[in-house]
């Protein structure tokens, strides 16, 4: 088995793409044959280019560390490709922490976030080994203070803060109203009463800052960065703590459920390269973060025709799949609705006949729509299509629970080798003890 065709050095020219798809189809078909569809595939020789790339780019930050952000993809076989690769774990719960276990993870170098923590999860955390933790409230300070002394261990904090301004993003994380970090003004002028909310136990170390998702100009994100390490330097001063890390967020585009690739970060590297030459940044450890752009184009989604049907004038392409297995969280306002793209089978004779459809799943509510009125070439029950670019934000991000259907077996493969075979639990676990 080959690698994904989603990947950008595949897609060279119409030509090339439709010869690569030709010799990957056959083994698409066997995939599905053998562990059922819908199925998602993982390429792994993809998620190492990605990686690569991306800490290539990244080389000229001093002391660079990259994290993979699990949030996108779980998938323990997943995160064990970008682990050997050189990333290190970012999590945000406790069902994370299991994941990066089972990947090896070196939890003592991984690092835990998110807004609403209380004692008992940091409890948890630093009973698993993790030591270093990203902060977004006066409330998590003290919750991560009182489960660090109640462990007898002391631990590592970075401040998130949410800026004043917003970046130019598909999805703004900082800059706008949010539950995510400190307000700029309260890291900038509450230096002692955050202090206080550290206490014995908890080490201030740095600022994390994650400007936004999809940041797809490069100038953009160069900026983001130089007024993170600004700010990074304006808030050790002022709450009085040594810098020695910023988190710089990540954001870097790749598409979603579209054949294509992300921009060109070479431009970056320039940037960073001059960013890194600034004093007060010397001896400071740089961190990103990056879940899209490292998993994305690893992943398709293989599916199978099950019916045409005609209604009131429109034609209606039913799948095995829909939003209970690809719902990119388009329900939160996540993604864009009913906008992907379908891949067919290119040694299929069809005349160069087309057909526009709305491309439907099984679920019984009409908002399991993936596509509206999309044109694709004419396919038929039992036919196998496949949608590219969807290795992160993928399967955990859908509703899967929603009728009760099942999760789609995750094949994690290396040229014609599989891996690794996963599937999502699904269902209700019945509590024993109802005292």
């Amino acid at each position: 088995m080959s690698s994904s065709p989603v990947q950008s050095e595949a897609v060279a020219s119409p030509a090339d793409h439709s010869q690569f798809l030709v010799e990957q189809w056959e083994c698409w078909e066997a995939m599905t044959r053998n562990y059922g569809s819908p199925c998602y595939g993982y390429d792994a020789e993809t998620i190492e280019k990605r990686a690569t790339e991306l800490l290539s780019v990244l080389s000229p930050a001093p002391q660079r560390r990259l994290f993979y952000s699990f949030k996108a993809n779980p998938l323990p076989s997943v995160a064990q490709e970008l682990k050997s690769l050189g990333c290190e774990a970012e999590l945000t719960s406790v069902g994370e922490i299991g994941a990066a276990k089972a990947a090896g993870c070196e939890l003592g170098r991984a690092l835990y976030g998110g807004p609403g923590k209380g004692v008992s999860e940091y409890r948890h955390a630093i009973q698993s080994g993790l030591i270093h933790f990203s902060v977004e409230s006066l409330l998590s300070l003290r919750n991560l203070s009182t489960a660090a002394e109640a462990e007898g261990r002391t631990v590592e904090a970075l401040l998130r803060m949410n800026p004043d301004s917003p970046p130019k993003a598909k999805l703004a994380m900082s800059g706008v109203a949010s539950q995510f970090g400190f307000e700029e003004d309260e890291l900038l002028t509450r230096g002692q009463t955050i202090r206080e909310a550290a206490g014995k136990f908890v080490t201030l170390t740095g600022l994390h800052l994650y400007w936004g998702t999809q940041i797809d100009d490069t100038e953009t994100l160069l900026n983001c960065f130089e007024k993170t390490a600004s700010l990074a330097v304006q808030v050790a001063k002022s709450v009085g703590f040594p810098l020695r890390a910023i988190n710089f967020g990540g954001g870097f585009a790749w598409p979603y459920a579209h054949s294509g690739s992300g921009s060109g970060l070479q431009e970056l590297q320039g940037g960073l390269e001059l960013l890194s030459g600034a004093s007060a940044l010397q001896n400071v450890e740089w961190w990103f973060e990056s879940g899209r752009y490292l998993v994305a184009s690893s992943g398709t989604l293989l599916t199978r025709v099950m019916e045409l049907k005609e209604s009131k004038g429109r034609l209606f392409l039913l799948l095995d799949t829909g939003i209970h297995h690809l719902g990119g969280m388009s329900g939160l306002g996540r993604i864009p609705r009913f906008s992907v793209d379908l891949i067919t089978d290119p040694g299929k004779s069809n005349d160069d006949s087309k057909m526009v459809v709305d491309v439907v799943g099984q679920l019984c509510t009409p908002l399991d729509c993936i596509a509206k009125r999309i044109e694709i070439p004419r396919v038929g029950p039992g036919d196998l299509l496949a949608i590219p670019n969807v290795g992160a934000y993928g399967a955990t991000a859908s509703v899967g629970a929603f009728l009760s259907r099942p999760a789609p077996a995750e094949i994690v493969y290396r040229g014609e080798q599989v891996l690794a075979v996963h599937r999502l639990r699904t269902g209700h676990e019945e509590w024993t003890n109802l005292s």
